[in-house]
């Protein structure tokens, strides 16, 4: 048994972006039951430790820790709940950033204003105590995924028929603000559709309603929102030949198995959680004083920088030309559609 348990993040993106450091790093990993799958995949030397929310997971989870004795651990989470989570399991030497009002449970506390700078992946290496990319030049380097083969052969044989490219859209995202308009990937879809591509539309069932309208806009497009875990996933972005999405965990989940993608940028700073795993076309609109403001839910109202109504107006300003152009070009740099071939 490890000596040293880590607390992965609690998104799909973030845990993703948490593998290289976690790899490293070779310790036991505590992480969401729903993300565990994505932690096993990448190989990582410790065990894999699943838990719940709620206060039985809670309960559940600190007997645990409390029977295995870890010596230290390593917070990925800023929420003060983890660090109590630890403290409650008795783990000894705790490192974590300075957030939430935990100081007094960390024994190394990281000031998080150290991290900002810092491209999500090698936020993640320092909190392990690991060093950066070639300190801070160049780009961090993602942990690459291979799905399971039976999850892969079970979606390649539902694509769409066709000789054409496979292209993935993502309509969703949990936070408003990065969302895309769902009508303007509609459009994005009836294009492809015209010309031969084979869409597939994702989503958690949370955002069926988006990827059923999204799938509606062109024939005989899959529509596979609500239908897929993490692992299901992962092998239905590895059979894509470019996946179209705003800034949400398929994105970067799509980089570690080495698809390229089309990004939409509103409120996020892509120098901070851009994917870096697979070639990436960032699409953003024009610049606004606003931007980036890192929220998830917009707080603007009345009248607009460029458009009348202010609210999400840095996604709104995305075109679908802008988009379109820059599909077609992504298309034409990877040749189309050998991937779902196999």
């Amino acid at each position: 048994m490890s000596r040293r348990i880590v607390r992965a993040p609690n998104h799909l993106g973030d845990v993703v972006a948490a593998l290289p450091a976690i790899v490293e790093d070779g310790s036991d990993v505590l992480v969401l039951g729903w993300l565990a799958p994505i932690v096993r995949m990448s190989g990582v030397a410790g065990e894999v430790i699943p838990f719940e929310r709620g206060t039985a997971g809670f309960l559940r989870v600190a007997r645990e820790l409390r029977r295995r004795g870890y010596r230290e651990g390593a917070l990925l989470t800023p929420a003060f709940s983890a660090a109590w989570l630890f403290r409650c399991g008795g783990v000894g030497h705790v490192r974590g950033t300075a957030t939430d009002g935990r100081s007094m449970l960390l024994a190394d506390r990281v000031e998080p204003a150290i991290l900002r700078p810092l491209h999500r992946i090698d936020a993640y290496k320092l909190l392990l105590g690991q060093d950066s990319h070639d300190e801070g030049k160049g780009e961090p380097r993602a942990h690459r995924l291979t799905p399971p083969p039976a999850a892969v052969e079970r979606w390649r044989a539902r694509l769409p028929s066709g000789a054409g490219p496979v292209v993935g859209l993502v309509p969703g995202s949990n936070a408003p603000a990065r969302r895309w308009p769902v009508e303007r990937f509609g459009e994005v879809a009836a294009w492809l559709g015209t010309r031969g591509a084979r869409i597939v539309a994702m989503g958690s069932e949370k955002e069926a309603h988006l990827t059923a309208g999204v799938a509606s806009r062109a024939t005989g497009a899959l529509d596979a929102g609500g239908r897929t875990d993490v692992a299901d996933l992962a092998a239905l972005l590895s059979l894509c030949d470019l996946v179209v999405t705003n800034d949400t965990g398929a994105m970067h989940l799509a980089g570690a198995v080495r698809t390229p993608t089309v990004s939409l940028w509103g409120s996020s700073d892509p120098m901070e959680v851009r994917q870096v795993g697979a070639p990436d076309s960032r699409v953003t609109g024009p610049a606004l004083p606003c931007r980036p403001c890192r929220r998830n839910h917009c707080a603007r109202r009345g009248a607009g920088t460029l458009l009348a109504d202010a609210h999400e107006e840095c996604m709104r300003l995305i075109e679908v030309r802008a988009v379109v152009d820059a599909v077609e070009a992504a298309l034409g740099r990877g040749g189309g559609d050998g991937r779902a071939r196999g």
